[in-house]
């Protein structure tokens, strides 16, 4: 049976995590692409040696563990290691949370299952889901967020902002939005007006409704107005 798969993107410091958690309470699966990423680097994986075979080991702490800071320094500079560095990696991730999601489908075929992908754009996954749901702020309380979050001077936060395609540019390939910069209640709202659309199409799927991405569409849809 073909499920329908449901992505959750957004920016940095968009507030992503923040609405992930509110589909989880609703009683959502959440798979993290993030976690699958640290797991994916622990000493002596795969990803691992040919990470350490491309950076050397400058970029390793003496107990193997991976120099992320410096690392995420590297790559905004380095427009053909950030490359290298995706291409090891991202097949990995997803590999490893299809895996999860197919695990998840044969013991509770009903349960809404989101892939929670900040980077599902960037490396080229969109076209594998059939609902994507995006995390919108504007880029200058990004920029505010990433300042205070993570100690940045606005330089810094600007050029790593660099590293992702430009916020406004996903919405349109995006069927649900939400908007996380109108306040928390605001935000709540439309997670429970998304929760109940995804829910009823889930529904559907379980009636025998197929999903549209069974095999891959290369063709990207603009959103449900």
């Amino acid at each position: 049976m073909a499920y329908r798969r449901i992505a959750l993107t957004g920016g940095i410091a968009s507030g992503k995590s923040t609405v992930a958690g509110m589909f989880s309470r609703l009683g959502a699966i959440v798979l993290d692409a993030d976690k699958a990423a640290r797991d994916a680097v622990e000493p002596g994986s795969p990803c691992w040696r040919a990470l350490r075979e491309l950076l050397g080991p400058l970029y390793f702490h003496p107990d193997g563990e991976l120099k992320r800071r410096e690392l995420r320094n590297r790559i905004i500079d380095d427009q053909d290691c950030r490359s290298r560095v995706n291409a090891i990696l991202h097949p990995a991730i997803m590999s490893a949370m299809e895996d999860e999601f197919r695990r998840i489908k044969q013991v509770d075929p009903g349960r809404v299952v989101l892939f929670d992908i900040p980077l599902l754009f960037e490396a080229g996954f969109a076209d594998r889901f059939d609902t994507i749901i995006l995390v919108y702020t504007p880029p200058e309380i990004q920029i505010q967020r990433l300042m205070r979050r993570d100690g940045l001077t606005r330089e810094e936060a600007e050029a790593t902002l660099t590293m992702q395609l430009p916020i406004d540019s996903k919405k349109v390939r995006c069927q649900i939005i939400i908007d996380n910069s109108l306040g928390m209640d605001e935000t709540a709202l439309q997670v429970n007006a998304a929760w109940e659309k995804i829910t009823r199409e889930e529904a559907g799927v379980g009636k025998g409704t197929p999903s549209s991405k069974q095999n891959p569409d290369p063709q990207s849809r603009g959103p449900e107005r």
